[in-house]
């Protein structure tokens, strides 16, 4: 009783700790931006604008010049930047931003922008080049969606490892495999259904998150039981320190990964709820671009799952069998 207090304990408090720290102070960091001078501009101005906001204290933008309008916005849909500035000899500039890549961080340049052109005494004004859907607000639908899809995953595994426990044989294993395989399909394809179809958030879209929902429920359960073959019950609370008390906060939600601390920034694709979110993302608002990394990530999940169900109950089997040998009924045979 005493270490199963003193665990919850310490999951809550790392729950408190590592949410709280994610998000109690978000500040840009590195957003990368291009500047490009409008017709009329005088050469070297859209430099020396690229020199000065590599300088601003802290380090908010990674700027660099850009051609014209059109090659930012492909650039931006390319998700190779996250915004444009565009300099016009008006004194009127224009911020173009995608806050579908993550609000917070066109919220950001728009506050970094607007201070930058009081400062030099000129006017700017935003346009959102890839603004999130009308039912999508503050890009959050696809977070929760994620969420709901790892909820499921560790969920299942968790009860068939307290219920069930770990397997017996290796056919006992690729059974457990199998049932996460067919229960990832079902839930992938009604998480996506809900989002597409019955609330319209991401209409159009369903086979492409029905797919990534395939793979993020699967990968998450697959290596929540691997856990459970190999560390037993402790399985429950490791899974739930990656996946929630660390996978969640890392995921980012409305904010991007240039808002977030370095730490989670790092962390956060390599995790499912964020190679989720950022699947999502990629397919609604992208074009499927991006895609590669959360596959990547999902993939490996599954893989080292897959090691490790498959790995201990191998070895469960081998001391089983060495077992009968040695017994003195055997032994007398």
């Amino acid at each position: 009783m005493a270490a199963l207090v003193v665990g919850v304990l310490a999951l809550q408090l790392g729950f408190i700790l590592s949410y709280v720290a994610a998000f109690h102070q978000p500040t840009p960091r590195d957003i990368t931006i291009a500047v490009v001078a409008g017709p009329g501009v005088p050469d070297g101005i859209a430099q020396q604008s690229v020199d000065k906001l590599n300088a601003l204290d802290g380090r908010p933008l990674d700027a660099r010049t850009g051609a014209d309008t059109a090659e930012v916005r492909r650039l931006l849909r390319d998700r190779e930047i996250q915004g444009a500035y565009v300099i016009d000899p008006s004194g009127t500039d224009t911020l173009i931003t995608a806050s579908a890549g993550g609000s917070s961080i066109a919220t950001a340049l728009e506050s970094i922008f607007d201070r930058v052109a009081a400062d030099q005494h000129r006017q700017v004004t935003v346009r959102d080049e890839i603004p999130v859907g009308a039912h999508d607000n503050r890009g959050l639908s696809g977070f929760y969606l994620s969420i709901g899809w790892v909820v499921g995953g560790y969920l299942l595994a968790a009860a068939i490892g307290l219920i069930i426990g770990a397997p017996a044989t290796l056919r006992q294993a690729w059974t457990h495999i199998a049932v996460m395989f067919g229960y990832a399909v079902a839930s992938g394809a009604l998480g996506a259904l809900i989002t597409t179809h019955v609330l319209g958030t991401f209409a159009g879209h369903w086979f492409a998150l029905w797919l990534l929902g395939t793979g993020v429920v699967f990968a998450t359960g697959l290596f929540t039981l691997g856990l459970r073959a190999a560390v037993g019950i402790l399985a429950v609370p490791l899974a739930i320190a990656v996946f929630v008390v660390l996978g969640n906060p890392s995921a980012g939600g409305a904010f991007g990964a240039n808002v977030i601390p370095s730490f989670y920034a790092a962390i956060g694709q390599w995790i499912t709820p964020g190679a989720g979110t950022e699947g999502v993302r990629s397919i609604v608002y992208f074009d499927n671009v991006g895609l590669g990394q959360p596959a990547l990530a999902l993939a490996l999940y599954s893989a080292v799952g897959a090691a490790l169900l498959l790995g201990f109950t191998a070895r469960r089997v081998g001391r089983a069998r060495r077992s009968n040998a040695h017994t003195p009924a055997h032994a007398a045979n």
